[in-house]
């Protein structure tokens, strides 16, 4: 491989630094400069320019050596099945294509082309967004470490122009995920009669929005006054750590999950402000919810659902009965009410609805019916 930066001396004898920024687009290709310092602010204004890289003295750095460190300095920070899930991706789809090269060689188009072919393969397409996400996230400490100047992932979207690419990129909740009114009361009424903590458990899902993990992780000192306070969740493997998003949240406690809740602690007389609701001593595991809920879905007759979609449930249900979708998102826990209106906008009414006539309704009139609604 050609030097990028040699000594040379011109036809009058004059000692100069010669760039080779070919590679890099430059105009000239083969600048000359008096000093070698010179000519590497140059090489680094080149490689900035391209997005290759900012640090000449890191180039040698390879996507393995930055994924690792990636893994290793989010150990403590990321939720166990999140750092797990980045290291499988890593693993499985990643390290065998781009492991070996350096981080400034890597660009969009490779990305691109690794993208396309593992959609090829048949992969969902859930899937290929997380080998996007991981690239993203671990290219992100690049340019933190100003390996690159710019993240080459954020261009490369897949067919995202075709109208068979839209679809497939559509990720918004299917109804079918969401349970009926008929299906959530089967459930409550099996649990009730079958299985009284996990008719505890699921109510508080159904009333609350809230994950599973951070339900399982719900200490009493939580329940304040007409508030559930979420603060941390556990993970697959009963660890307790930060929320998925790594923020804490006050959601609204209804009037039935109050009333579920005060006489849960009744029947546990010795329970402290530390313990938690759920379990007995310690909060039960994922596998265990699980596999207990199944075990009602089952006997209920209801197939293709699992304990998440009591989230999903109960975001589409308020939405579709009209509650606001920024009160909505911010029970939920999103960080903007983007990602709601991205999963749950088809449960939104926009039918049957005469909104074009509110432009002609007298101010008067108007007044009345939101003092009228506020008072409902």
């Amino acid at each position: 491989m050609a030097k990028l930066i040699k000594e040379i001396r011109t036809k009058a004898g004059t000692k100069k630094w010669q760039v080779n920024g070919r590679r890099y687009g430059a105009r000239p290709m083969r600048p000359q400069f008096p000093t070698k310092e010179a000519a590497e602010d140059a090489l680094a204004k080149m490689i900035a320019a391209r997005g290759a890289g900012l640090n000449p003295t890191r180039r040698d750095v390879t996507f393995q050596m930055q994924s690792d460190a990636f893994l290793k300095n989010n150990a403590e920070t990321l939720a166990g099945r999140s750092l797990r899930s980045y290291a499988s991706c890593l693993r499985v789809h990643i390290l065998p294509r781009f492991g070996a090269r350096r981080v400034i060689d890597i660009n969009t188009a490779s990305i691109k082309t690794l993208l396309t072919e593992e959609r090829a393969k048949g992969i969902s397409p859930a899937t290929v967004s997380l080998i996007r996400a991981t690239l993203s996230v671990i290219f992100q400490t690049a340019v933190d470490d100003g390996l690159v100047a710019v993240n080459p992932v954020t261009a490369a979207r897949v067919g995202n122009r075709g109208r068979k690419a839209r679809a497939a990129a559509n990720q918004s909740v299917p109804k079918e995920r969401v349970f009926t009114q008929k299906q959530i009361d089967a459930i409550l009424e099996w649990c009730a009669a079958r299985d009284h903590d996990l008719h505890d458990f699921v109510f508080t899902l159904l009333r609350t929005g809230c994950r599973p993990g951070e339900c399982r992780a719900l200490r009493w000192q939580d329940i304040v006054g007409n508030k559930i306070l979420i603060e941390r969740a556990l993970d697959d493997r009963n660890v307790i750590g930060l929320t998925k998003t790594g923020g804490k949240r006050a959601v609204d406690l209804s009037p039935a999950l109050k009333d579920v809740l005060r006489l849960r602690l009744l029947k546990r007389p010795g329970a402290e402000p530390t313990s938690f609701v759920f379990g007995n001593g310690t909060p039960p595991t994922e596998r265990e919810m699980s596999r207990r809920f199944a075990v009602a879905l089952d006997e209920c007759e209801i197939v293709g659902h699992s304990l998440y979609d009591c989230r999903h449930s109960f975001a589409s249900i308020l939405l579709a009965r009209g509650a606001a979708l920024l009160w909505v998102a911010k029970q939920l826990g999103h960080s903007n009410a983007s990602i709601t209106l991205k999963y749950y906008a088809h449960f939104i009414p926009v039918e049957g609805v005469d909104y074009i006539g509110l432009l002609d309704e007298r101010a008067a009139d108007a007044t009345e019916r939101e003092e009228m609604k506020a008072s409902t």
